[in-house]
């Protein structure tokens, strides 16, 4: 008995270190999310100089989406400044989902726009004694459904460019939730990003 509840114990610590220690194409180790949240679906895709990598998580109990999204075109110089990085975090996450995504974005519509700017990131100092410090785009939506079928939802959203690469994260509900969440998601992205440290 002592060795199956062992066993179980096992299991479980392991699947739950499965979701937290997701790492996805073009944004290295996603930060960790707690058990109450599961993958729904990832992919990374390549269509010649173009690459995106994009993943999704749900909570079990609130239904609420986390969403991680990367795109990168090589050899190019983006920053959050940039127009076209600016409408792709408008374009990014409709009702949630990433745009990539073949199946199940349409029917969302940008309802309201809270806030939309470009704000400094810091990790403060870490083990490595490095505080790494970017600009980053913060942004609060809220999306309406096309047919008016589902309640409204309220999104947080966090955008870096690392270059080429641009990363996206999104914290998306039908409830109220604060930015605090997504903000700290996103100076782990910064902290953890596979690149020595963002463009400035």
């Amino acid at each position: 008995m002592k060795q199956r509840a062992i066993l179980i114990l096992i299991v479980c610590c392991a699947a739950i270190a499965h979701v937290n220690g997701q790492e996805l194409s073009l944004l290295g180790q996603l930060p960790q999310l707690g058990r109450d949240w599961s993958l729904r679906q990832r992919e990374t895709k390549r269509e010649g100089a173009y690459e995106y990598s994009w993943a999704i998580f749900t909570n079990s109990k609130t239904g609420d989406l986390i969403s991680f999204a990367a795109d990168k075109y090589t050899n190019a110089d983006r920053k959050v400044r940039y127009d076209p990085v600016r409408q792709a975090a408008t374009d990014m996450f409709p009702g949630g989902l990433p745009r990539f995504m073949k199946n199940g974005v349409t029917g969302w519509a940008l309802a309201d726009v809270i806030r939309f700017s470009v704000v400094t990131l810091e990790t403060g100092v870490d083990a490595t004694r490095k505080n790494v410090k970017a600009e980053a785009l913060e942004y609060s939506y809220v999306y309406e459904s096309d047919a008016h079928s589902e309640a409204n939802r309220l999104a947080h959203g966090y955008v870096l460019a690392f270059g080429d690469t641009v990363v996206f994260v999104q914290h998306t509900s039908a409830h109220v939730i604060t930015s605090e969440a997504t903000k700290s998601m996103a100076i782990s992205l910064l902290r953890d990003h596979p690149s020595s440290r963002p463009l400035q």
